[in-house]
């Protein structure tokens, strides 16, 4: 197969992205390149771009972009916003030829196996969804303590190596509305509107001086987990779907585990 054609398909299932401004689109690499094998992983990092290398990939599906300050959406390469510190990188993508694609918008709010639906899921929250406004989800619960919705959420998610969540907000407080969404979920004004009493937050573009503040002056309390791990079940469910809609070719996901440790 030719790499271009993993766009064509996405062009073509994803109905709810707006494709003259997406984020999805090939951020490095020939897309004319044919392809055999396909690796699949949360984010373009060097460890897992060599990984991928060394396991035969010719493309790499990321869900996120491949350098530090990569705009949005943005026509062109991504090396156009690359640091001077990630030109290694880039370098190291142009010997190999590796080619890597972006596939967010589409997977985001792909139904029932994408990154918002499965990060709800994975968290187990059974109940009703009550608000549902991308990115955003809201479900009604059943009566739990701040406290233990918290330990909840990290027996949830210590399989991906994340051993602690920051917590605001009192800790005995009976909550039964919660929030989650995609990987940057950090507006409690929004959560609240939505008709939320706690919001299940990523550490990506929180600032607790800003919003974390806010927040506690709205009497909203949040709980606060790595980005990567609340999309790792979506973006391991892209892997499976590649594998399925492409049968001809082999894929394989390389897993993401949270980037920091709690010490305490």
């Amino acid at each position: 197969m030719i790499c271009s054609e993993l766009h064509d398909h996405f062009r073509e299932r994803g109905t709810w992205v707006d494709w003259d401004r997406a984020t999805d689109r090939f951020t490095a690499g020939d897309p004319s390149r044919a392809v055999t094998k396909v690796a699949v992983s949360w984010k373009a990092s060097l460890e897992a771009l060599r990984v991928a290398h060394e396991r035969g990939a010719e493309l790499f599906v990321s869900h996120e972009s491949i350098c530090v300050k990569a705009v949005n959406g943005a026509d062109g390469p991504e090396r156009q916003f690359a640091l001077p510190t990630e030109a290694a990188k880039f370098e190291w993508l142009d010997e190999t030829g590796m080619v890597v694609y972006r596939c967010h918008d589409f997977w985001d709010r792909y139904p029932g196996t994408g990154v918002r639906d499965s990060w709800r899921d994975g968290l187990a929250l059974e109940g009703e969804v009550i608000a549902d406004a991308y990115p955003l989800y809201v479900t009604r619960v059943a009566s739990v303590r701040l406290d233990a919705l918290a330990r909840h959420v990290l027996g949830k998610i210590r399989d991906l190596g994340q051993d602690g969540v920051l917590v605001t907000g009192d800790g005995a407080r009976e909550v039964t509305r919660v929030a989650t969404g995609t990987g940057v979920t950090v507006d409690p004004p929004r959560m609240k509107e939505l008709g939320a009493e706690v919001g299940v937050l990523t550490c990506d573009y929180y600032l607790h001086v800003r919003m974390g503040v806010h927040a506690a002056e709205l009497e909203f309390p949040t709980i606060l987990v790595d980005h990567g791990v609340a999309e790792e079940w979506g973006v391991r469910n892209l892997a499976t779907y590649l594998a399925g809609q492409f049968p001809g070719l082999e894929v394989f996901h390389i897993p993401y585990r949270c980037g920091f440790r709690v010490l305490a």
